[in-house]
């Protein structure tokens, strides 16, 4: 063998092994805890890829229908859902399994399927037959119950920690505008609580609420200990499953308060809204910490905080995907008013661009049925009606992707979601949310036609507006 050859060999495997080394060392900065700006802007496109998106709610409450798991698969299938809107929703204290609730408690709970460990099983069995189906999951920032635990830590909060956490105008000196006399805690917790039924009907004024015997308080986002146990819902819904977060209400407190105060630099607007973007990078951080990317959403009711110019008074939330909802007289009319839409649109292509998910649904009731379009969907519109706006719905968002160019999606009401308290046509005769299955209601099948025509019609990723 040539001499001078071996220096040469012993070079280039040296080069061999330290490019494997500075690839591997470097690979830990792309994998799986960090995310390039490529891996992000894939990511997202896949978002804006979404053909399909139906609110299943939840991904684990099939018995209580006599349906199985394979059941759910099914309807997500035939659908071709690629997003899955509040799979499930936290919004009473979800136990991390049934069996750790008392035995009156436990069956309702298997059959609802509503713990953290059902949750997880859904997931799993879902992710199985369709492996790119986006599962998001909600949160909620109105509403923390009296019976609260933090299901990352596992602490048990006191009513009197979490009256702590409950928001109080006070804090910031807020007056009633139209007496203006400062709004007592007391005074807003009624208010909230009775829109939200957190205490007994027959409570009429701030002067009958008693903090110490209602279910909920209304929760003030920038109490630290509330922004982080809601960061541990987010987390515990991440670990379980979760590809996506959905927030609500997020921006509702610094929107409640510029009304209130008129000024988009109040304190009390300031600080919230600093929280409320804060809970957005918390989750975004989490999700790079676990290797993977969490996709989040909220209202869009941000772009109302506006200084005296018109211009938006603070930044742009990192929001991933955006909700607006159809009207309760459009549902009841039949009919989208394209003014309202054509201006939502304008603002959201001028303030977000067109690289945010922005879906379209009919949110639910909370007591009365009328208060909400669900509740008049599903009460007012028959089965015939209920068809036929879907169809209406559709279209008009289908043609508003197109004019604006921005990834549009109106959301199917395929399974799930509260018609309200006081509804009469339930779902199978006894359920009060909506299923499109249901002898009542029977929209699956037009659903399914819905979706199809989607698919043909090539509609996301790069043939989006054309």
């Amino acid at each position: 063998m040539n001499k001078n050859k071996i220096p040469i060999a012993i070079w280039v495997v040296g080069i061999f092994f330290l490019s494997t080394f500075l690839i591997g060392w470097t690979s830990n900065f792309s994998s799986p805890g960090f995310k390039t700006y490529e891996t992000i802007k894939k990511t997202r496109e896949n978002l804006l890829s979404v053909k399909v998106a139906c609110w299943y709610q939840s991904i684990t409450d099939y018995k209580s229908f006599n349906r199985t798991i394979d059941d759910v698969i099914s309807h997500l299938k035939e659908t071709g859902t690629d997003f899955i809107f509040r799979a499930f929703w936290k919004y009473k204290v979800i136990p991390e399994t049934c069996s750790d609730l008392p035995l009156n408690q436990r069956k309702r709970c298997e059959k609802a399927g509503y713990s953290y460990e059902n949750f997880e099983k859904s997931v799993n069995e879902i992710k199985k037959e369709i492996p790119f189906l986006i599962i998001s999951a909600g949160i909620p920032t109105e509403r923390i119950d009296v019976n609260e635990y933090d299901p990352i830590t596992g602490k048990k909060y006191t009513k009197e920690e979490l009256w702590e956490m409950a928001l109080d105008p006070g804090k910031w000196s807020i007056k009633n505008p139209k007496t203006e006399r400062l709004i007592t805690k007391e005074q807003f917790q009624f208010n909230r609580g009775k829109l939200l039924g957190f205490f007994p009907s027959g409570w009429k004024s701030p002067s009958d609420y008693d903090w110490q015997n209602v279910s909920a308080y209304y929760p003030d986002i920038t109490n630290p200990e509330f922004q982080k146990l809601q960061i541990s819902w987010a987390k515990k819904m991440i670990d379980s499953g979760a590809d996506a977060i959905w927030i609500d209400m997020l921006f509702a407190q610094a929107r409640m308060f510029y009304e209130l105060t008129k000024n988009p630099y109040h304190p009390a607007v300031k600080e919230s809204y600093k929280a409320a973007l804060k809970q957005i990078d918390e989750i975004h951080k989490y999700g790079r910490e676990k290797g993977k990317y969490i996709y989040v959403g909220g209202w869009t009711n941000f772009l109302e905080i506006k200084d005296k110019n018109g211009k938006l008074a603070y930044p742009v939330p990192d929001f991933d995907f955006v909700v607006n909802m159809i009207w309760e007289n459009e549902v009841k009319s039949k009919n989208l008013f394209e003014g309202r839409w054509n201006t939502f649109f304008r603002k959201v292509k001028k303030y977000l661009g067109d690289n945010t998910l922005i879906l379209v649904f009919m949110d639910e009731a909370a007591t009365k049925w009328q208060d909400q379009p669900l509740g008049i969907f599903s009460q007012y519109l028959n089965r015939t009606e209920q068809a036929k706006f879907l169809k209406i719905a559709d279209r008009f968002f289908f043609e508003k992707r197109k004019e604006f160019k921005l990834p549009i999606t109106f959301v199917y009401p395929l399974h799930g979601g509260w018609m309200g308290s006081d509804v009469e046509v339930l779902s199978f005769g006894k359920f009060k949310v909506y299923d499109s299955l249901a002898p009542e209601f029977q929209t699956y099948e037009t659903i399914k036609g819905l979706a199809e025509k989607k698919y043909l019609s090539g509609i996301g990723g790069k043939k989006l507006g054309k």
